[in-house]
């Protein structure tokens, strides 16, 4: 094999899939067409290509070993969406496609979850994710089983026992030892979790927790009360301020695009396309209004930032490939800045009461997710385990409803599961991200985000692209292990500190 070559074409492939997803989820291109630019690079994903890499991971070492693990996962993972990339498209351009009728007028399925999280009336607001649901479950659900199942099936005739020792091979990480991790984060936080949610649910809804919905939780998540303080109109400004305090002028940094516009067929879930590595990086964000505006622009700009400051020099490995739990780590970087107190006072002008208030709210935000994920990640190990997906739908209600205690329905059971374990990539990034805080935060004090040493430190390990694990990157600073004690504590010290 041509290994030039063959770095060569998968960046260009990888730029054409990158720009496609970009047209398509902004809301620019109706249809998503990645099926053709797999079959132009067919020749890029198949089995003997994925067999050669994971040979020469035996018989290499060094940088040559890290490359070649980091080339057998991205080959793998291509020769997989390869096969099943027609159904991957229906089931997107269905998403796409799908109106839901609110008070008489067709809106699209995804635009409707912004309804829905702006939608004060319960009643109504359920009412909207039940339409939801039922589209999911009639239209979406057929699909996703038939797509699953060929992926389980796939993985056992890749010579693996399941589909996740595929993954666990092709990330290099234990799974198990990672929900070890979070069900010691559930445990250790299922008091003060329960208090505060039951607490905070019957402020805001009336009722407790124990009688709330997940379409419940999406309206609290909005949180319009704080809204005076994440005004629309100063979303841009703000981001392009705070990265001028770190040192980075992004009125002068031309590589990278921001999309903030709206459109119906957007997609509500925020996201960042390198399209070219380091040259052509497209950050978009769909306002729906509030601190959930700021929280992706901040979360998907840390990507952005990530890949425009990735040095030119280093090879197509560590450029577009390696462990994503390091660029999610340094996008939760810039996200949990709304978790500092100097910051909102600072940045966002809020009074030290309201702050106080705002980082109470966004405690027991983070802590939900971090449920949430610990939950999604023993459900998708069960999930994954065996080549049939039947009766799964009751054990993904029971697992979240469990970790949640409000009801989530069995409908989503399909559609809330990420492509190849990504779950895990956010559990590493935030355990990451909160001993890299650390690091900053005695480095840097209080105000690092206003520092332009501590904006060049940041500059200086977005350099090194993905080339070094979450593992790497602490033992650098001075940390023995990625160790999630650093999150748990942070969590529950988030909400027992201003409350």
């Amino acid at each position: 094999m041509n290994i030039e070559q063959y770095r060569k074409d998968a960046e260009d492939f990888l730029s054409k899939v990158d720009k496609e997803y970009y047209l398509h989820f902004s809301g620019r291109k109706p249809d998503l067409n990645l099926d053709e630019i797999y079959k132009q690079y067919d020749y890029l994903f198949t089995f003997d290509n994925s067999q050669y890499f994971k040979k020469l991971i035996d018989t290499s070492d060094g940088d040559s070993k890290k490359k070649a693990r980091f080339l057998f996962q991205f080959c793998t993972e291509g020769y997989l969406s390869k096969k099943y990339q027609n159904i991957s498209d229906k089931i997107a351009n269905n998403e796409a496609s799908y109106k839901i009728n609110i008070d008489g007028q067709d809106y699209a399925f995804r635009y409707s979850d912004i309804i829905l999280s702006n939608e004060s009336g319960l009643d109504k607001r359920r009412d909207i994710d039940s339409k939801r649901r039922q589209i999911t479950y009639e239209i979406f659900n057929p699909d996703l089983k038939i797509y699953w199942e060929l992926l389980h099936r796939e993985a056992i005739e890749l010579g693996f026992d399941n589909y996740t020792s595929l993954f666990m091979q092709l990330k290099g990480y234990d799974f198990y030892n990672l929900e070890k991790d979070m069900d010691k984060l559930v445990l250790e936080t299922n008091d003060i979790y329960e208090d505060h949610m039951d607490r905070f649910f019957n402020r805001k809804m009336g009722f407790g927790i124990h009688d709330g919905k997940a379409s419940d939780f999406a309206f609290i998540k909005r949180a319009k009360e704080f809204d005076i303080f994440f005004k629309k109109e100063n979303l841009v400004s703000i981001f392009k301020e705070n990265m001028r305090l770190l040192g980075v002028d992004m009125d002068r940094q031309k590589n990278v695009i921001m999309d903030v516009e709206e459109r119906e067929n957007k997609s509500p879930r925020a996201f960042c396309c390198p399209v070219k590595v380091p040259s052509e990086i497209y950050l978009v964000v769909m306002p729906s209004g509030g601190q959930d505006d700021y929280g992706a622009m901040f979360h998907e700009g840390g990507h952005a930032e990530h890949f425009a400051n990735v040095s030119n020099r280093l090879d197509f490995e560590y450029r577009y490939l390696g462990d994503n739990s390091v660029t999610e780590g340094f996008a939760f970087c810039l996200e949990n800045l709304a978790y500092e107190k100097e910051w909102l006072i600072s940045l966002l002008k809020m009074d030290s009461s309201a702050a106080n208030d705002f980082i109470y709210f966004s405690g027991l935000i983070n802590l939900f997710f971090l449920r949430r994920y610990a939950g999604k990640l023993k459900y998708e190990l069960k999930l994954h385990e065996n080549l049939k997906v039947e009766n799964m739908d009751s054990l993904y209600s029971e697992i979240l409803t469990r970790n949640l205690i409000m009801k989530y329905y069995p409908e989503n059971y399909l559609k809330d599961v990420d492509e190849g374990f990504y779950c895990t990539s956010y559990i590493r990034a935030w355990m990451f991200e909160a001993q890299l805080k650390d690091y900053i935060l005695s480095k840097f004090g209080t105000g690092w985000f206003k520092s332009k040493k501590a904006g060049d430190f940041l500059k200086e390990i977005w350099s090194y692209g993905q080339k070094y694990s979450p593992e790497e990157i602490l033992d650098f600073l001075g940390y023995k292990e990625l160790d999630v004690n650093y999150l748990i504590n942070n969590a529950i010290y988030l909400i027992k500190s201003e409350h």
